[in-house]
């Protein structure tokens, strides 16, 4: 059931083009953690490259990545799921759905935080692993899942086009929760910040707001009409 989902949702012209995206995305990173710089200059100034890379790409990684998730998860209502109902059971069809999207999604924020790490390693001498970068993947994969969640309740087949609203949302609250550092609307909508994220009970937060969108989600799909 999975594998029939994916290659209908994701057939082969749109997996051509969110490939080609993803690429294009890859050769982004790879010129921006690249550096004229010459060796000594990048170990003489070790610390000032490795920060000014690490914020970099953590706001551009903030930025397109929601639109990226978005982009896989808008087809996500399709027409032809209904009379499949009618031979499997509805929640069988819901639970492959949800198992699809989240593979995809954990798969493109895997291979991202991969080539974050590797290319610096390999194009440049000033690079530095520390934890909080590692951390700072998880952070924004359960964003990732977070928007998964208000696709599958917002985004129907016939208001697809306005799909592009969820990321945009998105990007305004990171910035009203960086700016404001109010708890108020991290509550609300619990998304990647530099000051909450330092909070262990964050991450604990929004595993739970994850479980509740997609129980939401679940609940939303089972009691739709045929």
């Amino acid at each position: 059931m999975i594998y029939f989902l994916y290659l209908n949702i994701f057939y082969s012209k749109k997996r051509k083009i969110l490939i080609f995206s993803f690429m294009l995305f890859v050769f982004i990173m790879a010129l921006l953690s690249y550096t004229t710089d010459t060796i000594n200059e990048q170990l003489l100034y070790i610390d000032y490259h490795n920060d000014y890379y690490h914020q970099m790409m953590q706001s551009i990684l903030s930025l397109i990545l929601p639109f990226y998730v978005i982009l896989l998860a808008m087809d996500h209502d399709q027409p032809y799921h209904k009379p499949l109902m009618s031979y499997f059971s509805r929640s069988k069809i819901i639970i492959s759905k949800f198992i699809l999207y989240i593979t995809i999604v954990t798969w493109v924020y895997f291979v991202t935080a991969i080539l974050y790490f590797l290319l610096p390693s390999l194009l440049t001498k000033y690079f530095i692993l520390d934890l909080k970068h590692i951390i700072f993947f998880l952070d924004i994969y359960m964003d990732g899942l977070i928007l998964l969640c208000l696709s599958f309740i917002l985004i129907k087949d016939r208001f697809k086009s306005l799909s592009v609203a969820i990321p945009l949302f998105y990007v305004l609250v990171s910035f009203v929760i960086e700016d404001y550092q109010q708890i108020a609307f991290y509550y609300l909508f619990p998304i990647y910040s530099k000051h909450f994220s330092s909070f262990i009970l964050a991450y604990y937060y929004k595993l739970c707001y994850i479980c509740l969108g997609f129980t939401i989600a679940y609940q939303k799909m089972l009691n739709e009409e045929q």
